[in-house]
């Protein structure tokens, strides 16, 4: 059984993706993290020195001197993420802390399913044209005043339409879509899939917004069951999921 769990970023889910997660029992997780950003979640010092100098970073140098090797555009989502989970009174990357969390208290091993994030971010960039760099350039601007409650409206949005929303986005920006979530999306299915076909009860946390193109990807003889966002944010969803969860994996 494949359990996917889409979640935010930038949600206090933390707690309530772990007990989810735990009442699965895996025997593997994955989560929507390179090996990077893992290392660096998880305080792993000397792993993440080793991916700084495999990218050509001195791991001796201080923190503001390391950061001047992320492209901007890379530093400008990982801020905006940072003040976003704080107005959420999260911590960002909450959510795969938690599922790892649950793995490594079930002695279960944990998989790194996402590509390298600072490359895409990059590549994403260098791919645009001019007028999709302005639209984006923009849309930073507004969402710095709107905060919260842009992040609030957006999610309502998407949750009255998934498919209108990415179709809108999608026309809107089509390299972002393209590079951040389709070829992401081809990334991640391949990875989990491994993961579920060797592993009896595996637990895949990824971003909501990889769900539909993840179920659509991940080969039919994987049974699996899906637990959204929405489920993880709203108090009544929530408080029927964990019942479901207890009582079927008790």
């Amino acid at each position: 059984m494949l359990t996917l769990i889409g979640t935010g970023h930038v949600f206090n889910i933390g707690d309530s993706v772990a007990q989810i997660a735990r009442c699965c029992w895996p025997d593997a997780v994955c989560v929507e993290l390179d090996e990077m950003r893992y290392h660096a979640l998880t305080a792993d010092r000397e792993a993440l020195e080793e991916d700084l100098r495999k990218r050509g970073i001195d791991p001796e140098t201080v923190k503001s001197q390391q950061s001047r090797n992320e492209s901007s555009i890379y530093k400008r989502n990982k801020r905006y993420q940072e003040d976003i989970a704080k107005q959420n009174g999260a911590q960002p990357g909450a959510d795969m802390m938690a599922a790892i969390g649950v793995a490594k208290s079930l002695g279960s091993p944990v998989f790194c399913v996402d590509n390298d994030a600072r490359e895409t971010f990059d590549r994403m960039w260098a791919e645009m044209g001019t007028g999709e760099k302005l639209r984006y350039r923009f849309s930073g601007i507004t969402d710095r005043i709107g905060g919260k409650k842009k992040v609030d409206r957006t999610q309502a949005d998407y949750y009255d339409d998934e498919a209108k929303y990415l179709e809108e986005f999608r026309k809107k920006y089509p390299v972002m879509t393209r590079v951040l979530i389709d070829e992401r999306n081809e990334a991640m299915a391949k990875r989990i899939a491994e993961v579920a076909y060797s592993h009896e009860r595996t637990v895949a946390v990824v971003g909501d917004g990889h769900m539909n193109g993840l179920i659509e990807l991940l080969p039919s003889d994987i049974e699996k069951r899906t637990v959204r966002l929405r489920d993880l944010t709203d108090p009544e969803r929530l408080k029927a999921l964990k019942q479901q969860y207890w009582e079927t994996n008790e």
